[in-house]
């Protein structure tokens, strides 16, 4: 009976063993099913959610409505950029002409005051404005008769030497000369103003005529070109009529 319940203590032993060594099999079996089940799952490509942007399709009418007002507003950018130049332009041009009269106030109120004469250089082709005391005021290109020396009779193409007298100074702008060319009488010929000079005493009438003024061609300067008076472009002319009074001296040497 003793070697019975030994041989049961014995066997219930060993049974336990390999319950206790089976469990543990199973258990770490189990253990790394589990691990395995979570990697699955964390490596799995999870769905990503597509974004779902909804698209609103324009009608004909709203595109149209579109392009219309942007047409509208770029228009008014214009016309308000134009209505800005257009103001800033004007105003510039009344500083400009409010600017010119101060200085031909200036000019009229120095002419006034003091005495200016004119000295014509025919070599040097130009015309000085001097003050009283002979210092140069302003200096022009000029152009003179057509041909050289002393004029002696109406006609021969040549500018005066000598010291003279203006006695006239006559608005210009609306007449004509006819230079014998073929085109006729020319508009603008003697520019703005012709500043007549007495020349009865020198001539004793056998010539007469003898003056500065404008031109028609301002960019032929500087050469014998007329048919005996001075010529200045017509801005110059129109600078120098501010010094210049009936009585002025001028004086032309070769």
């Amino acid at each position: 009976m003793e070697i019975d319940s030994a041989l049961e203590s014995e066997f219930a032993m060993k049974t336990n063993r390999k319950l206790t060594k089976f469990t543990a099999v199973l258990m770490a079996v189990l253990m790394i099913l589990c691990a395995m089940a979570i990697t699955g799952c964390d490596g799995e490509d999870k769905p990503k959610e597509k974004s779902k942007i909804t698209e609103t399709k324009k009608t004909p009418e709203q595109i149209a409505a579109e392009k219309k007002a942007k047409a509208e507003a770029e228009q008014k950018a214009r016309e308000e950029a134009e209505k800005k130049a257009k103001e800033a332009t004007e105003k510039a041009k009344k500083e400009a002409e409010e600017k010119a009269k101060q200085e031909q106030a200036l000019i009229k109120q120095n002419a006034d005051q003091k005495k200016y004469h004119i000295f014509i250089k025919k070599s040097a082709f130009t015309l000085y404005l001097l003050d009283d005391k002979n210092n140069v005021i302003k200096a022009y290109d000029c152009t003179l008769g057509k041909n050289p020396g002393q004029k002696q009779k109406r006609g021969d193409m040549k500018t005066p030497t000598g010291t003279f007298l203006v006695d006239e100074i006559c608005d210009a702008r609306s007449w004509t000369h006819d230079f014998g060319d073929g085109k006729g009488e020319i508009k603008g010929a003697y520019g703005p103003w012709f500043i007549s000079l007495d020349t009865d005493a020198m001539s004793k009438g056998a010539w007469g005529g003898i003056g500065i003024h404008g031109t028609h061609k301002p960019n032929v300067m500087r050469v014998r070109d007329s048919e005996g008076c001075i010529r200045l472009q017509n801005r110059n002319v129109e600078e120098l009529k501010q010094y210049v009074r009936v009585g002025t001296k001028v004086v032309i040497e070769e």
